[in-house]
């Protein structure tokens, strides 16, 4: 079936319009005559995949990667790098005006990653004997020799595991590299593990995972990221952004807003390892920071204490609930809560701290655009900056400037 794709959605797919129905088609790009074939369908929308290309869009490329067209880590490879952030800005104006109410003047232009290839410092990969990942939209396995989008010492790790075959009851394997040769491996297992030592030769730094993720056994598996002039204890299993050059692009503008403002007192919440918190600690006297992560509060005290910084304070426990609990005043709060955004709770409580300022770090923008129309009855927003933190893929990261009204 012959067809023109129109655009693109929110997940980077191709849409088309058939017998009335509104038709996604992976890899496929506007203004590009595709023929198709429709593999799901349903009431108000089909699924399609890409057979042939009949009229190519002049911002597609090849993708580098031998695995693209069955992995499921990409979506974006085939459009030029700069048309994915042109993609990604006009994403973030849409759902937030759409959603948010946001004004478009409000919106920046999207800050490019330093690194389209190889950027990422952490990998988690499936493992059937070997390493891969899943083929998209189903349960089976590619098996892999390398990444285009993590590191090449991480790469050197993929190429050491498979070489050595991985036992049947490794189910899932994470490693991480941020500086340097500091790595760390996390096997999640079925059931135990005989063969600890052979990957252990492999990454000294070992921790096993049950099939409920809850560790069996670890060999101080911390490793040591850096941005900036902060350094920072990392647990396996603890949160720690993906893409280190970027990272310190986006918590620049964070110091950026701090350091405007210089509050006697700072709220970090979903705080992690304390990593925003500690970055901009020099330019606020008093910093209190909540994770629910209790190995993640562990790393951020010592943290603490190896960046010395002595005016913070890092309590463990679920935001909504600390927050409840204790008659928190502050000039500002930062947020970086997961992909479902704030809990209505934590923003009622937001609006009791009542901080001049607030920072909303966000991994999407839908739930972003649904949190910014709750709060504009107390904050309207200064500005939203968007940050390309994952090349080749349809997501973005958004940093947001909040102010009282």
């Amino acid at each position: 079936m012959e067809v023109l794709i129109d655009r693109l959605d929110h997940q980077g797919r191709g849409i088309t319009t058939v017998d009335g129905k509104i038709t996604f088609v992976e890899n496929a790009l506007p203004g590009e005559i595709v023929d198709i074939k429709i593999i799901k369908s349903e009431k108000k929308i089909n699924e399609a995949v890409l057979e042939k290309i009949i009229k190519k869009s002049p911002k597609r490329v090849e993708p580098i990667c031998p695995y693209y067209n069955e992995c499921g880590g990409c979506s974006l490879m085939h459009l030029s790098y700069d048309d994915q952030l042109l993609y990604k800005e006009n994403k973030v104006v849409d759902i937030l005006k759409k959603f948010g109410g946001i004004e478009e003047a409000k919106i920046n232009k999207i800050i490019p990653s330093p690194d389209v290839y190889n950027y990422r410092n952490k990998v988690v990969l499936k493992c059937n004997g070997k390493l891969g990942y899943y083929k998209r939209k189903t349960n089976d396995i590619i098996n892999i020799e390398s990444c285009y989008l993590v590191s090449d010492k991480l790469n050197n790790i993929i190429k050491k595991l498979n070489e050595n075959g991985l036992d049947k009851e490794v189910k899932e394997v994470t490693v991480r590299n941020i500086i340097e040769d500091d790595y760390s491996l996390t096997l999640s297992l079925q059931n135990g593990l005989n063969n600890y030592d052979k990957y252990k030769k492999i990454v000294s730094k070992l921790t096993l995972l049950d099939k409920n993720n809850k560790e069996i056994t670890s060999n101080n598996s911390k490793i040591i990221g850096r941005l900036g002039k902060k350094e920072y204890l990392v647990s396996p299993t603890a949160f720690f952004q993906v893409n280190t050059k970027q990272t310190v692009n986006l918590y620049d503008k964070i110091l950026e807003y701090v350091k405007e403002e210089n509050p006697k007192s700072l709220i970090d919440l979903y705080c992690g390892t304390g990593t925003i918190g500690i970055y901009v600690s020099d330019y606020t006297e008093k910093l209190f920071g909540v994770e629910i992560n209790k190995k993640a509060i562990e790393d951020a005290k010592e943290n603490a204490r190896i960046n010395d910084v002595k005016n913070a304070t890092f309590v463990a426990g679920d935001t909504k609930t600390i927050l409840g609990k204790n008659n928190l005043k502050s000039d500002m709060v930062i947020v970086d809560p997961p992909r479902s955004g704030l809990d209505k709770n934590v923003i009622s409580d937001l609006f009791k701290i009542g901080s001049k300022k607030i920072i909303y770090v966000s991994c999407d923008p839908i739930t972003l655009a649904r949190d910014l129309k709750i709060l504009n009855e107390k904050y309207e927003v200064v500005e939203v900056t968007p940050f390309d933190m994952f090349p080749n893929t349809y997501h973005v990261e958004n940093v947001v400037l909040l102010k009282r009204r």
